[in-house]
């Protein structure tokens, strides 16, 4: 398989999986309904977990981005507009992020997981607010997308265990 074949199916499987833990997670919890605040921080564990080791599997340029773009691509098929836009601004965030970090090891995987989760919460806040008509004062914004970088950074640190883990038992390259 050449590697810029390796990438999109690497994305898709990554972005798949995230997607349907996301759906499963969101729609069990009735997190969506409940609040526009509790939905992205219940969508930015276990799914943001999966994106970090998909983001290290696949340790290519171009990674972060596709899967923003496949993510994006299953959020527009379920009409969730506001998710779209979100996924595509934070896959090309994480992809500049990891331009200068680099995709695996400790200090990647924090900032990158970091990067994409406090996109994709304070964005899908924020946006969600929008489609509300309804626009969320900074201060709480501000509170929220500290916690959001927080736990994108923690889940990043789990993610770079697990990928370690992946590297070292000879399951991923």
């Amino acid at each position: 398989m050449n590697e810029a074949t390796r990438l999109w199916v690497f994305a898709a499987i990554f972005s798949i999986a995230s997607y349907a833990v996301s759906a499963g997670l969101s729609l069990g919890t009735a997190a969506y309904a409940a609040s526009i605040f509790l939905d992205p921080v219940v969508n930015l564990t276990l799914p943001l977990l999966i994106l970090s080791v998909g983001f290290q599997a696949i340790n290519k340029r171009g990674g972060a981005l596709a899967i923003g773009i496949i993510t994006a691509a299953l959020f527009a098929l379920s009409f969730m507009f506001f998710l779209t836009i979100t996924e595509l601004i934070a896959g090309a965030l994480t992809e500049v992020s990891a331009y200068f970090v680099g995709y695996r090891g400790l200090k990647a995987s924090t900032i990158n997981t970091a990067v994409f989760g406090l996109s994709e919460g304070a964005l899908s806040v924020e946006i969600g607010a929008l489609f509300l008509h309804y626009a969320v004062p900074a201060l709480p914004l501000v509170a929220f997308a500290v916690a959001f970088a927080a736990l994108g950074a923690f889940i990043g640190y789990l993610g770079e265990s697990i990928s370690s883990y992946l590297v070292r038992s000879g399951i991923m390259k």
